[in-house]
Parts: C-alpha cells; structure tokens; sequence
C-alpha cells in the first residue's frame, strides 16, 4: 500500500510539473558544489537533459523504492524553478544517486516524500564531468544521536541503519519510537527530511517512509540506545 501511495504521489508530482506553463528545467539552470567550489550548468539545452534525467526519469534513471543508502561523500545540486524558492538535491556519485525530497518544481518541506534516483549512463557522465575538479562533502559524523529524544552511545554506530533490513508491508500495530540524527554538515541522511525510527516491538526499522525487517538483536541494541558495532 506504501508503495502505491508513492508511486501515486511521484506521479502526480511529475504531471504537475510537466503540465504547467514551466519548462522542464530550472530557469537558471543547475549549480553542482562540492567543500570549497561550484560548478554551473546554464545554458538550457544542457539543463533541460539533466533535469529530465534527475527528475522525471530519462535514459535509464529510475526511481528506488526501498534503497539501502549507507552514508558516502556527496555533492550538493542546487536549482530553482521559482524566483525565491532555491531548491537542494545531493548526488551520492560512490552509489550512482540522486536524492531530493517533494516535488522538484515546489517548495522544500522536510515532510514531503524523499526521492533516490538510481541515475542512467547519461546523467552519471555529466555529473562526473561537472564534479571532476570539485571536492566532495565527506560523509556526515554524527555530533549527537537520540532515540526517543534520549541521546545513545556511540552516534557514528547508528547511520548503519541506513543500509539495513528487508522491505516489508506488515508489522506490529504498537507503532515507532523517532531517531534524530544530528551533524553539523547538513547531508541526504541527516538533513530535517531524513527520517528513521525503531518499532516498540519486534525488529522493525521506518526509513524514509519504508518500513523494513531487522534482526531482532540490531532492533533491541537501538532501543537500548546501545552501540551498534
């Protein structure tokens, strides 16, 4: 039900934007930034390729419904259909990766549905062309880590919970204890959109909004708040 109430909300997403009077590239095109440097794609006979590729699926980019996504280095894309409404996706290049959240022509809303792209040939060669002289941002070490609101032992343990379990479509009804992540280098995994929590009961994981299958050791270690290693 999960997964086609998404795929639902993508497609209505994707219409809106391709409905409407826009193009389907960002006006002033797309910057691509990595630690200490940008790099700019303005002209729109090279945005308008990008942006289908990253947004509406082309030449071999396809959406993933239930990613395992463990923490790398990435680059911050920046665009903006709208004067005023700046808008910032990350490229994952070690797990060919695009992710943003909501629509891609509206306005940022950490509640909106997250999106990782699998990204085709195409795109992944003109991102690799953009970022060669760039520098990436590492990927983000954990000042601070809570479950339920109480801080656990051993942060950096817990973005394993990125990459783990099995997607699964039931689970108990006693529901999910929240797990903030909290770095000083805002990332796809610790930004106010990333979303993760731990079922009461049983080994259960919530990613985004994806539930998944964990050990039931791994699952009473983060209720314990315990290290992961």
């Amino acid at each position: 039900m999960r997964r086609v109430l998404a795929a639902a909300l993508l497609a209505v997403s994707i219409l809106a934007v391709t409905s409407s009077a826009e193009a389907k590239a960002p006006p002033s095109g797309f910057q691509v930034c990595g630690r200490t440097a940008c790099a700019a794609i303005d002209a729109f006979a090279d945005a308008e390729p990008l942006a289908i590729n990253l947004f509406y699926g082309g030449e071999g980019s396809v959406e993933l419904w239930s990613p395992k996504v463990p923490p790398a280095s990435f680059y911050a894309l920046h665009w903006s259909f709208q004067q005023g409404e700046p808008r910032t996706g990350y490229y994952v290049p070690l797990l060919n990766v695009f992710r943003y959240v909501g629509s891609a022509s509206g306005p940022e809303s950490a509640g909106a549905l997250v999106h990782w792209i699998k990204l085709g040939q195409g795109v992944r060669t003109v991102l690799e062309r953009l970022t060669s002289t760039l520098q990436p941002f590492s990927a983000p070490i954990p000042s601070l880590v809570t479950v339920g609101g109480k801080p656990v032992q051993d942060p950096a343990s817990y973005l394993r919970l990125w990459s783990v379990g099995t997607p699964t479509y039931t689970w108990p009804p006693t529901g999910f204890t929240g797990i903030k992540v909290t770095s000083d280098l805002v990332s796809p995994w610790t930004d106010g959109a990333a979303h993760l929590s731990i079922s009461r009961r049983g080994g259960f994981l919530m990613r985004d909004s994806t539930v998944y299958r964990i050990p039931m050791q791994l699952a009473r270690l983060v209720r314990a708040r315990a290290s992961l290693r």
